[in-house]
Order: structure tokens, then sequence, then C-alpha cells
């Protein structure tokens, strides 16, 4: 279970005072609580969403002494207020609690003015008109992941469709080779593997080492991809150092993969456990991007970003510190019962307008069209196949990197009775 710590003593870290014992959140009674750790390697597919409902019941902003402290927002209203106010709640500290330096990524650790400067170097790979552009490709190539898993006769649909779709996008859409992406799964999990600061500069560098083969493949070759651009580019009139170039492809590598991958099996594993939504699905396919979104809501795959105060700051009735952490709880806000009826249950029916899915203000996924798109075409393409079943236990990560929850294992098979599809 994740670990729980009695705070110590802070006066000026005003508590939430109840006598709520879920995991990872615990009232003393003192004007204290023991402190959500997000690197626990205890949450689970249970633990975790009722931590949440901990949260959501409780004061907006409480205190962790988790890490050297950080305070944790939760309530919707309060997370996007934070996430609108990036001059209070600033990034460039990092996103992450703690924060290893050496580890900042281009553009989600940097504040205006710099980060004006170098999100256009992402944003150019996804334009509108470049997404748009994809969609013959996506259609084809997710079917044939699905038809592959199908013909297989199915298996873990983690490692058979959630891994190979965001691999075989950032080859065509960044230049990666297929044999550099191949790698990045494996490279990804060593540096939050044990959560040490060296586990993740030497997790990095490994990534940077991968990386940089197509990086000096491309300075040869000079093919007419994004890859390409990216090493002509400019940031505020000079030309773009090695540094960014790395960061910028490192972000693309790992959020790129990891979050869709998250994505894709949640969506799975959601139609493979509630075969009355599945049957809707199945005789409406154009409901699909409803089904997207509420599972971006209900079960948001990156969940929670850190943020440093730069001036004392009110928020939800609680006074935060002047160059304190603070943890923006994505995933609980989603299930805010304020902003969201029945928010604990998978409803299309709901509007899912407004979710922190994608998150909020300057920050927002700049991949967030890209994966409503490739979210979109696998359910669609998914009614093509007999309905969807589990056939054994689902396996879960903990908070990988404190900050992504999905999938580690889904065994799912085809049902041999179509009649109800």
């Amino acid at each position: 279970m994740p670990e729980i710590d009695e705070a110590p003593q802070a006066p000026k870290c005003p508590m939430h005072d109840s006598s709520t014992h879920e995991p990872g959140l615990h009232s003393t009674g003192r004007n204290q609580v023991t402190g959500f750790d997000h690197l626990s390697t205890g949450w689970d597919n249970t633990s975790l969403w009722d931590a949440y409902s901990t949260m959501l019941a409780g004061n907006a902003v409480t205190y962790s002494p988790q890490h050297g402290g950080f305070w944790t927002v939760s309530h919707y209203a309060q997370v996007k207020q934070a996430l609108r106010d990036h001059e209070t709640f600033s990034s460039a500290s990092g996103h992450r609690i703690p924060m290893v330096d050496g580890m900042a990524s281009i553009p989600i650790d940097y504040d205006p003015p710099l980060h004006t400067h170098y999100r256009p170097l992402l944003t150019r790979a996804l334009t509108p008109e470049i997404v748009r552009g994809l969609q013959p490709w996506l259609t084809t190539m997710i079917t044939e992941v699905f038809d592959d898993f199908h013909r297989g006769g199915a298996g873990d649909a983690v490692a058979g469709v959630a891994l190979p779709i965001p691999l075989k996008v950032l080859t065509k859409v960044v230049g990666f080779a297929p044999s550099t992406v191949a790698l990045f799964r494996e490279l990804t999990e060593n540096i939050w593997r044990d959560g040490t600061a060296e586990a993740q500069l030497s997790g990095r560098a490994a990534l940077v080492a991968a990386i940089d083969r197509d990086i000096d493949d491309h300075r040869r070759r000079r093919p007419g991809d994004y890859l390409t651009w990216l090493l002509d580019a400019q940031v505020d009139g000079r030309p773009i150092t090695s540094d960014e170039i790395h960061s910028v492809l490192l972000t693309l590598a790992v959020a790129g993969h990891e979050t869709t991958l998250n994505s894709v099996s949640t969506m799975l594993y959601l139609l493979a456990t509630d075969l009355s939504a599945q049957q809707r699905l199945r005789a409406d396919p154009q409901l699909a991007p409803r089904y997207v979104e509420e599972m971006l809501r209900l079960r948001t795959p990156a969940q929670m970003f850190a943020r440093r105060t730069t001036r004392e700051t009110e928020l939800g009735g609680t006074t935060i510190p002047a160059g304190a952490w603070v943890l923006l709880v994505n995933a609980a806000a989603n299930r805010d019962h304020r902003q969201f009826s029945g928010a604990n249950s998978f409803d299309i029916d709901r509007s899912a307008r407004g979710h922190l899915g994608f998150g909020w203000g300057i920050h927002q996924c700049v991949g967030s069209a890209l994966a409503r798109s490739e979210l979109r075409i696998l359910l669609e393409t998914a009614c093509r196949y007999p309905p969807i079943t589990l056939t054994g236990d689902p396996t879960f990560t903990a908070l990988q990197a404190g900050t992504h929850f999905g999938l580690r294992s889904l065994p799912i098979g085809f049902r041999p009775d179509t009649s109800w599809s």
C-alpha cells in the first residue's frame, strides 16, 4: 500500500481536519494529515481512486510533508485556477516533485518568454493541417495493428495494440527510425525504475544516445521530415542548440508514447469490462468521440503536474507561501462532483467539456488533437471486429514518475458470439 507517514509540525500549513482513513491520506486530529505520496509504489487501481475521493471530500488544498514538503490541490475549480495562472504557479522549477537537475523538458519546464519561444518547436510537428493529413495513414496503421492482434488470437493488448500505435506514430510524425522507437519503452521505464536521481540521469543519457544516432543520420541524409526541420530551427532569432534539440526530441519520445500507451490501454480496458458500453458503441461508432472524452476525464492518463509559487497566494481558502512546491492533481479534479455529476462513473451522455485530461492554460498538451484522432480511430476500428472481453486479470502501473497511470498488461480475447453487436 502507499506509504503513510505522519506530518511534522507545520504551523504555517493549515490542514483539513477530518476522520477519513483512505490510503495515503489520514487525519491525526491535530490539524495535521499524513501526506499524499505520489511516488509510492503501492498505488493500484483501487487505492488511487479512493485517495482522490478522500481529497475531494476535504479541503481543496492540503499539505504533504513528503519529498521535502508540497501542497496538493485536488478540487476542479482550484486546479484549473492554478493552471491558468502561470505567473503565480511557475513551471520553471520543473513539473515533477522532486525535480532532478538536468531533467528539464522543453517546453513544459519553462515559463514565458522562453516557453513562448520553445512551444512552437513542438507544435510545428503537430499543426492542425498535419494532423488532418495524417487521418488516412492513422486509419490504415491502426487497422493493421488491430488486425494483427485479432489474427494472433488476441493476448496482451498493452504489448499488442497500445504500445505499437504511438511508436509507429513517432516514426511517421517525427522521423525516428523504427529501431530507435523500439527502445523507447524500456529506456523510459529505466528512467523511473527506482526513482533515484542517478537512475533518471543515466536513463536520460541512454535515451539521448539512442536519439543521437537518428540525429547523425538526419544530418547526413537530410530527409524532408520534422527532425530535419528541427536541426535547422531557430529560437528567439538564434540557431537551436544541441541540448535544446535533445530536450525537444526527448519530450516527444517519452511523453509522445507514454500518454498514448496509457490512453489506448485504458480505453480498451473500459470497453472490455463494460459490455453494455461496448454494445452501444458498436451500434453507433459515431459516438466514439464521446467515449474518448469521458475516458480522458474519468481515468486521466497524465494525472498530476507540479508547479512552484512565485509569490504568496491564496487558493481555496488556504494561503500558500512563496517558493512552495504545489502538486496539481488533474485526475482528482476530473472526478470532482462539483463539476461533473456522478463523477466516478463512466457516462458518455454527460458533457465532459472542460475536463483537464490534457491540462489547461499555456502548458496544455501540444499533442491533444493527434491523441484524440488516434483514440477515435481505434474505437471505430474495434467496432469492425468481434467484441472484446477480459481473459485474465489486468495489471496496473503505480504512478510512474509520480504522473502517469495506466496498465502494464491487459489480457483480452474476442467473443465468438457477436449476435448482439
